[in-house]
């Protein structure tokens, strides 16, 4: 396959996915018979039209794919900002935000993620926080110089923290 086949079938690609996105909104107009019979095939073709016949494509012309989102900023909350519960001590999150890093590099997402759900599933706190809260008490814990962190840390997805690495060289 040369350039111009893959930019020929790169565009009945696009305009296959634009109709199967056509097809799901009528499908939700025909209610939970028509849903249930459609739902499957269609999200598997959807699959397959993303996820292998494109990458298929990208992979050998990478210049094809459309740019993914721009970033955008999750959170400007600062810690000095926040208003914590009564019930809740700035120790408590730490200790939570502390019992789910690692010493290797992970998205401030995923350590949002999992201290919010241990705080759910645990009940590890007298009151509920939620992600922007835990993200400005790890910014105030990566300028206490207690974790490290690389990207901006505003940027749930973009950015990276794990433990400090505490040995001596």
């Amino acid at each position: 396959m040369n350039r111009e086949q893959a930019k020929k079938i790169h565009k009945h690609l696009l305009d296959a996915a634009a109709a199967f996105r056509r097809a799901e909104a009528a499908i939700v107009d025909v209610g939970d018979d028509g849903r249930k019979l459609f739902a499957e095939p269609l999200i598997t073709a959807v699959f397959h039209l993303q996820f292998k016949l494109l990458r298929l494509i990208y992979k050998r012309y990478p210049d094809l794919e459309p740019p993914g989102p721009p970033p955008t900023i999750d959170s400007t909350l600062r810690w000095e900002n926040v208003f914590l519960p009564s019930s809740v001590l700035e120790t408590d999150l730490d200790r939570i935000i502390f019992s789910v890093m690692k010493p290797r590099w992970q998205k401030v997402a995923m350590v949002l993620y999992c201290a919010v759900e241990k705080v759910e599933k645990e009940e590890a706190l007298a009151a509920p926080v939620d992600f922007e809260v835990f993200a400005a008490r790890i910014q105030a814990l990566v300028e206490a110089d207690l974790l490290e962190a690389q990207g901006n840390l505003q940027m749930w997805g973009r950015s990276e923290v794990r433990l400090k690495d505490r040995s001596v060289n």
